[in-house]
């Protein structure tokens, strides 16, 4: 054989035995397929020897479950000759890999931590020299740490879910853990001015709508955006306030939504059409919705409504300030004040409780299941650095005086808005939080609950 085909065959002989580089994940990937991708091109790079055994720990199994095969596909795509292996511990793993005749294994955990996917573990070689006789050792080469992070996103939260609870505790025992994980729903082109949550289809899962100076979206639980609408045909308000403001509500029977920003001098009605895509107009809006049936009025100006409030019964309610923020679960109302207090009502009628240190993005939701809201508040710093979410059990007369029940950092931004949605419609309550960021953009951060 000449010299250049015999250089040609063993190319293509070391090709074959190399494993190769997969794929770069394309850039509208999920977050588990980047995730896989990143880890491969780890594996890939510290010369791990096929077959790898895998071994996945941590999160819910469905996340270990989808992990694993996306990452074994890649691995297989590399040839790897991947295998997931079943064991109790990482330490276990080590001698099931070499049972099943693994010559490297990968043992991963995974957590969803800050709005990110992480995976963090090892790679080791499994080869056991016949001069080592019955002691297990481990070759020098494979070995190394592994690491990996990407930005969470809605499929992600879903497969880290918990299910809900099989049934609410009764009332006066103790209030169910919280233990909620996050990831970004959707990007605004412009910072909100109200977000809102309800059924607009009539499938027993509620949208999340957002509202813009420009326009109000609606989104469904996997951050597709269902249908958008410019308010810029509405008449222009002869005082508008410096920030984005407004008001956001679902209404009841046929649902629709009612929508006002303070850039124009009256709201909208709304019906999701969602087969179509889009938002048709019903007619205009001259009260400020504060929630399904309850209207206020904005202080012109001001990124505050008056204190009087039109309750569902027609009576008319006076609190005791100016308010940013109005949250109604059942018979409890929060009004939230722009010095950072607020008014708790159990129920209309009834003195309030007067609370302090709330921000603006605060509500009451019921989390656990319980028929009993909790409240949930960001912090009333004007640039907190990181924002932090706080869900307190709304039992007894301030909540705030007790340890929280859950609390986490949220992403950069200012968290103005929070709403709670029941997604599933198993429920029990996601919670959305509405976010400007720095860049002057929008954000919808997503919270679902997840296995502690």
């Amino acid at each position: 054989m000449s010299r250049a085909p015999l250089l040609v065959l063993l190319a293509a002989l070391a090709a074959g035995a190399a494993p190769q580089s997969p794929p770069p994940a394309p850039e509208n990937a999920s977050a588990v397929d980047r995730l896989a991708a990143s880890l491969a091109e780890s594996v890939r790079a510290l010369r791990a020897e096929a077959p790898v055994a895998l071994h996945l720990s941590g999160g819910s199994a469905e996340l270990r479950r989808a992990v694993g095969t996306v990452l074994a596909a890649r691995l297989s795509a590399a040839g790897l000759a991947p295998v997931v292996v079943d064991a109790p511990t990482p330490e276990a793993a080590e001698a099931a890999a070499r049972a099943q005749g693994a010559r490297t294994l990968v043992r991963l955990t995974l957590d969803v931590e800050g709005g990110e996917l992480r995976a963090r573990g090892d790679a080791l070689g499994t080869w056991v020299n016949f001069w080592s006789g019955r002691t297990p050792t481990r070759p020098p080469k494979p070995a190394g740490a592994l690491a990996g992070a990407v930005e969470a996103d809605a499929a992600v939260l879903a497969l880290a879910a918990v299910g809900a609870p099989t049934a609410p505790a009764g009332n006066g025992s103790a209030p169910r853990a919280v233990h909620l994980l996050g990831a970004a729903l959707a990007r605004l082109e412009y910072p909100l001015a109200a977000l809102a949550a309800g059924d607009l289809d009539g499938d027993g899962r509620d949208e999340v709508a957002a509202l813009t100076e420009r326009d109000v979206s609606v989104f469904a639980a996997d951050g597709r955006l269902l249908a958008r609408r410019e308010l810029d045909a509405l008449p222009s308000a002869n005082a508008t306030t410096r920030e984005p403001f407004g008001a956001l509500a679902v209404l009841p029977g046929p649902p629709r939504l009612a929508a006002w920003s303070t850039r124009h001098a009256q709201g909208e009605v709304l019906a999701l059409e969602a087969g179509r895509g889009t938002l048709r107009p019903l007619g205009p809006l001259d009260t400020a919705p504060l929630a399904a049936v309850e209207r206020g009025t904005f202080v012109p100006g001001q990124t505050a409504f008056a204190p009087e409030v039109r309750l569902a019964d027609g009576r008319a309610m006076t609190v005791p300030a100016p308010f940013t923020t109005a949250s109604l679960v059942a018979s409890r109302m929060l009004f939230v004040h722009p010095d950072g207090s607020a008014s708790l009502y159990p129920r209309a009628g009834a003195a309030p409780t007067r609370l302090h240190g709330l921000g603006a993005g605060s509500a009451l939701g019921d989390l656990d299941g319980d028929g009993t809201p909790e409240l949930l508040t960001t912090s009333p710093q004007l640039q907190p650095t990181p924002d932090v979410l706080r869900v307190y059990a709304s039992t007894g007369d301030d909540p705030t005086a007790r340890e929280p029940l859950w609390q986490g950092a949220l992403p950069a931004g200012r968290a103005l808005y929070v709403v709670t949605a029941d997604l599933d419609g198993d429920k029990r309550r996601e919670v959305v939080v509405g976010l400007t960021k720095p860049d002057g953009t929008g954000e919808l951060f997503l919270l679902r609950h997840g296995a502690p």
